[in-house]
């Protein structure tokens, strides 16, 4: 780690604490703060920036867009533009979820707004991104208490916009009632624009001497995982995944996958498979057996369509993954928790710095 890299994560650590004892907003007192390392790459070249945690999503499951309706679109356009969380950073212009009287989601007020602008512009100034994201007009509406811009989401979607030393991309909240107004295939187009924009970016980085970073995947190696297991809980898959990109990192100094990892109560959490995924693949589905999801693979013999990896990669999967298979979810559990990133993790929490949802790979 250089001392630059060092130097941004202690900022982020004091940013992160300060934001856990904010109770400036008296109704939002005992809500999640909603800022971890979960919230993605502290060192993220492009920023997402929604309104507010979700009551049944963030709320819940600490972790921005993740665990409802807006999280699953989310990941899923995330997914189709080729970003992964990894080498992202994702928050909200408000970091509590705001409710009404009848403990439903409410959209921010300008005071919840306005509380919360001193820490939104301390999370940039952090994070320090090229390309700021807004979703939904209220996100774009808190930009302008940090510094001015006079945008609308309706006439300034999907544009390019100087604000605050950065580019600035407006586009609608990814929530079924954003969808009226701009429907799924629409913010699909959305996101390719954007991801478009980035890759130039990156480009202009490899010109000037510096690496872009690696253009990795890693739903093929999730279908081919489910093609040899035929079966798997998600709890196994979280844990099996985890396990083969620490292998892949020890060995090759990087992993097979693009996946963002987090440390929560039963070991390894794979932020990516954490929303409903496999409604994207032809062959799996979810079944509950004892209470426990599990996903099925369909292999469907001579029919089955070829999987796009490499065979050193299914070399490498299928080595890595026979001693694993063997074990049960106790042991697989115990494997992953010894692991170098587990084992920081929990000494982190035990000198009372940040607990769960600490980054793992």
């Amino acid at each position: 780690m250089t001392l630059l890299e060092k130097f941004n994560q202690d900022q982020f650590a004091n940013l992160v604490a300060d934001a856990q004892v904010c109770s400036q907003c008296s109704e939002m007192a005992g809500c999640n703060r909603v800022l971890t390392d979960a919230n993605g790459n502290p060192s993220a070249r492009i920023m997402f920036v929604g309104e507010a945690p979700g009551r049944l999503g963030a709320e819940r499951t600490a972790i921005p867009f993740h665990g409802d309706a807006a999280g699953e679109n989310f990941d899923r356009l995330l997914r189709l533009a080729g970003f992964s969380r990894r080498d992202i950073f994702v928050t909200n212009a408000v970091l509590c979820n705001p409710t009404d009287e009848h403990g439903n989601n409410r959209p921010p007020s300008v005071k919840n707004l306005k509380n919360c602008a001193e820490l939104l512009e301390r999370q940039i100034q952090t994070i320090n991104p090229e390309i700021i994201v807004t979703l939904g007009a209220k996100a774009l509406q808190a930009l302008n208490y940090i510094s001015e811009h006079n945008l609308q989401i309706s006439t300034s979607v999907r544009t390019m916009n100087n604000w605050f030393g950065r580019t600035l991309v407006p586009l609608y909240h990814p929530g079924a009632r954003a969808m009226i107004h701009r429907n799924f295939p629409t913010q699909t187009a959305d996101y390719y624009f954007l991801s478009e924009q980035f890759k130039r970016y990156n480009q202009a980085k490899k010109i000037r001497g510096q690496s872009a970073p690696k253009d990795r995947s890693g739903w093929e190696v999730v279908e081919y995982l489910l093609s040899k297991l035929g079966s798997a809980s998600l709890f196994r898959l979280h844990k099996i995944l985890y396990l083969l990109d620490y292998r892949s990192q020890i060995e090759d100094d990087h992993p097979i996958t693009d996946f963002f990892y987090i440390r929560q109560k039963d070991g390894p959490y794979c932020v990516e498979l954490g929303t409903k995924w496999y409604r994207d693949f032809d062959y799996a589905d979810l079944k509950f057996v004892q209470g426990k999801p599990f996903v099925n693979w369909q292999n469907l013999g001579l029919f089955d369509q070829p999987i796009s990896i490499e065979q050193e990669t299914k070399r490498k999967i299928d080595q890595w993954l026979e001693p694993l298979e063997k074990l049960s979810d106790a042991q697989l559990k115990t494997r992953a928790y010894l692991t170098r990133p587990m084992k920081a993790a929990l000494r982190a929490e035990k000198q009372g710095l940040r607990g769960l949802n600490r980054a793992l790979l």
